[in-house]
């Protein structure tokens, strides 16, 4: 296959993949801003997502003088976020990257995928998109959700599992893990989680209310909306109670985002197939890894496999995060190398 073909493959899928995980953060923050108290102590749930997308310069250049008005305030962000032509940081932005990628591999794709991304992008920039938003933005993210989830569902039931069908799985969950990964660092520092009160504090709390004990104490109310927010937004709320068998448990939510090998949003199971595909490219067998990017993901995967949640708290939650950061670049970079470089 050709590099740039290969390339494109690779971007598209992350590009996708951004996008649909933008409009659930922004989806879940928009609904925890409607419900949020006038306690201006801690950050607003949209501050949080500028900070996981790390575009504060780029809003703040957008709007240097920023509207004062609270609401005002949150609109700007929300159309930044979702609309903004200039912006790299917005929905209408990653899912016309996309598209472009696409444009130029056509005859790699599917005529369905194809058409699928094509018309998101045309929707994204129309005016109906625009009244949609306007009359309910919960349910215009949701509609952005599910075609980028219709976009995907296309590859996996018309794509050959071939090395461009590859490539397109590595993009999607090495963006996967990437987020998270980022998710999880600012949803943590903003509710300045320690791994005492993960292990034992909140969770007791909880976890007693859930099954008959007594009542979480009152100033608990927020934390457990942030964490069940955290939850939704990897589309992991309905799939934990199953899992847990109890109400939300902050040191349970880790460990099943972390570590749940058969969640597809989970860290373990995106590395797992990231690096599945990564052999599959290389015509590697399972025990040998071939390129750097193997070896990094293979340390990873040796990592979520054999580590607990309390080994990971004591290390610390945002240096075990921040490990999986530097991990997820330096995988991107020898992709590059190995893979895209002419």
């Amino acid at each position: 296959m050709l590099s740039r073909v290969a390339e494109n493959l690779y971007w598209i899928s992350r590009y996708v993949e951004r996008a649909e995980y933008l409009a659930r953060l922004l989806d879940d923050a928009y609904q925890l801003e409607l419900e949020a108290s006038t306690n201006t102590s801690s950050p607003r749930p949209l501050d949080n997502v500028m900070t996981i997308l790390d575009c504060q310069a780029a809003f703040q250049k957008r709007h240097p003088v920023p509207p004062s008005d609270p609401v005002e305030l949150r609109d700007a962000i929300l159309r930044f976020l979702t609309f903004d032509r200039n912006s790299f940081y917005s929905i209408r932005a990653m899912v016309g990257r996309g598209r472009e990628n696409a444009r130029g591999t056509q005859e790699t794709l599917t005529a369905e995928s194809w058409a699928q991304l094509n018309k998101l992008f045309l929707y994204l920039s129309s005016s109906k998109a625009n009244e949609r938003f306007e009359a309910s933005a919960a349910r215009f993210f949701t509609h952005i959700r599910r075609e980028c989830m219709m976009f995907s569902a296309i590859i996996d039931s018309t794509l050959s599992r071939s090395e461009a069908y590859h490539f397109l799985q590595v993009g999607r969950y090495l963006e996967r893990v990437d987020m998270l990964s980022r998710i999880l660092n600012v949803h943590c520092s903003a509710l300045a989680l320690s791994p005492t009160v993960a292990a034992v504090g909140a969770s007791s709390h909880i976890e007693g209310a859930s099954l008959g004990g007594s009542a979480p104490p009152a100033d608990m109310g927020p934390t457990l909306m942030h964490w069940t927010a955290l939850l939704r937004s990897c589309s992991a709320y309905e799939s934990y109670l199953r899992e847990a068998h109890v109400q939300v448990a902050p040191a349970k939510v880790i460990r099943f985002l972390l570590l749940e090998s058969d969640f597809p949003r989970s860290m373990r199971f995106g590395v797992m197939r990231c690096l599945e595909s990564l052999r599959a490219i290389a015509g590697n067998g399972n025990s040998i890894y071939g390129t750097g990017a193997e070896r990094h993901l293979g340390r990873l995967d040796s990592e979520l496999r054999y580590m607990d949640i309390d080994e990971i708290l004591q290390r610390g939650i945002g240096t075990f995060l921040a490990s999986v950061q530097e991990c997820c670049g330096l995988v991107g970079r020898d992709i590059h190398l190995a893979y895209f470089r002419t």
